[in-house]
């Protein structure tokens, strides 16, 4: 986020805690368990927000890549529709399993939260495994993603995908080289990483296009 260089989970959401406390809402922070690659022993390596408005406990993410929600989630109810999406909400205890379903696509899970209450040394354990730990996904792949009004966008290694706002996949193109690199990350997603870094991320990703 310093100098247009954009951040994750731990930095957006941590911001949006701040913010939300400042304006006075009761807000709190937890940790969850990403479920993207459908495996249950995934470690807790995502921060996002609990807020309790009116009567109602809503989830509040603002950093989960192209998938991240389009607003609040009421973990009060059993389903929660946003724009084309709908999310499935299970409560088993202090556990909410959140499963995403978007038109013509299979039912995807995206997260366990955990409604513990947490301090801020828990995150910073989680933080450091996510960008350390040698088998983190943000050590082994090139993610940069970004959301509109009307669309997602997203680059996955050596990957450039665009959907639009009904979930539709719209552009799936090769990034080939770190000329066409470095013009999406300036133009189309608007950060300023320094030159170095994506010298580096370019030539780690194309060492290893398994990945």
């Amino acid at each position: 986020m310093v100098n247009q260089q954009g951040g994750y989970c731990f930095e957006h959401n941590k911001i949006a805690y701040l913010a939300l406390k400042q304006l006075g809402f009761e807000v709190r922070s937890v940790l969850a368990r990403v479920m993207l690659n459908g495996k249950p022993t995934n470690p807790r390596t995502h921060r996002m927000n609990v807020l309790e408005l009116d009567g109602e406990t809503y989830l509040v993410d603002v950093g989960f890549g192209n998938k991240t929600p389009r607003g609040l989630l009421n973990i009060n109810q059993r389903t929660c529709t946003i724009g084309h999406d709908t999310y499935q909400i299970t409560r088993n205890g202090n556990v909410v399993t959140v499963v995403l379903h978007e038109p013509e696509q299979p039912p995807l899970t995206l997260y366990e939260v955990e409604l513990y209450d947490v301090v801020e040394a828990d995150f910073g354990v989680a933080h450091f495994y996510s960008h350390q730990h040698p088998e983190a996904i943000f050590v082994n792949n090139l993610v940069v993603s970004l959301l509109t009004a009307s669309h997602r966008y997203l680059i996955r290694n050596q990957q450039f995908l665009v959907w639009d706002a009904t979930g539709h996949l719209i552009t799936e193109k090769s990034i080939d080289s770190l000329d066409a690199l470095t013009q999406l990350v300036h133009e189309v997603f608007l950060l300023q990483p320094p030159n170095a870094v994506l010298e580096t991320a370019f030539a780690k990703v194309a060492a290893n296009p398994a990945v």
